[in-house]
């Protein structure tokens, strides 16, 4: 995690959860941590409220805060669990606190920083980035040493799936999943860096459908045309078996689903939607 990875759709949404963070919310933090933050270079990041910072002793912080009912367990552990993962260029746990605000939970997270820029500032590319056969080979074998780590950890359920297909196209088919895996359940190009690769946000990591991993970096890459047949390429086995295109149409749906409810859509919505129709009708 570093300064320099604002997460995915940097919108006014962001931006105001930034603004409406609890009074007092970054020095309480700074003090639990015990650790000076360097706020001129704060960045707001993630689809929950929640801000980063680089501290004076070379670290990083994320601070994050939610009413008690919307605290998602899963996430709220990522980080701490993640020290079970081996053999993976990643940030390092730390150590994290909680404590109230007026009625919030908040949470500071502290790890070590990673400096090497992300390949995108956003979610989705706009253009192809240079990337080495190396680097693809490092994201291979990283995400394969992540598959062998023992955890209990859960990043996606099938009820989860079943449900966000059915919603999002209206429909139910048979979309029950033959092998899980363990992934990181949110790879995409702004949780990668580039030249030197490490993996960054770990909220999400755990068992997840085979493919799932590589059918993020398949989505989110639709601008691109080239990069999105070369991921399906490298990934051929994971992402053409059953389970594989089982993960992109539950890609797709969360992307019709996300478009649904902000009320606006846009070309990766409508991309979203056009291949998921297409892959239902593999599926049927």
């Amino acid at each position: 995690m570093s300064a320099l990875t604002p997460d995915h759709d940097a919108s006014m949404t962001f931006h105001l959860q930034a603004h409406t963070r609890p009074p007092g919310l970054l020095e309480v933090a700074a003090e639990r941590l015990g650790a000076r933050l360097v706020e001129d270079r704060l960045v707001v990041r993630g689809s929950r409220p929640s801000v980063g910072a680089p501290t004076t002793r070379g670290t990083w912080a994320r601070i994050s805060w939610c009413p008690p009912s919307k605290v998602f367990a899963r996430e709220f552990s990522g980080l701490e669990a993640s020290v079970a993962v081996r053999d993976v260029p990643k940030p390092s746990f730390i150590q994290a606190t909680h404590w109230m605000n007026e009625g919030l939970v908040c949470r500071a997270e502290e790890m070590t920083f990673i400096g090497e820029p992300v390949i995108s500032t956003a979610y989705t590319l706009d253009k192809a980035p240079e990337l080495t056969d190396q680097w693809w080979e490092e994201l291979s074998t990283a995400l394969e040493s992540l598959a062998g780590t023992d955890t209990d950890r859960v990043s996606l359920t099938q009820e989860d799936i079943n449900r966000s297909i059915r919603e999002a196209f209206g429909t139910s088919i048979d979309t029950n999943v033959s092998r899980w895996v363990i992934g990181h359940g949110d790879l995409h190009w702004a949780n990668l860096t580039a030249p030197r690769l490490s993996l960054l946000d770990w909220d999400s990591w755990g068992l997840m459908p085979r493919g799932l991993d590589a059918a993020k970096l398949w989505e989110s890459a639709f601008r691109v045309p080239a990069l999105t047949e070369e991921i399906t390429e490298r990934w051929a086995p994971d992402l053409a078996c059953r389970d594989g295109k089982v993960s992109r149409l539950w890609v797709c749906a969360n992307r019709v689903l996300g478009a649904r409810r902000r009320g606006k859509v846009n070309d990766q919505t409508e991309h979203a939607s056009r291949v998921g129709k297409s892959l239902l009708s593999e599926l049927s």
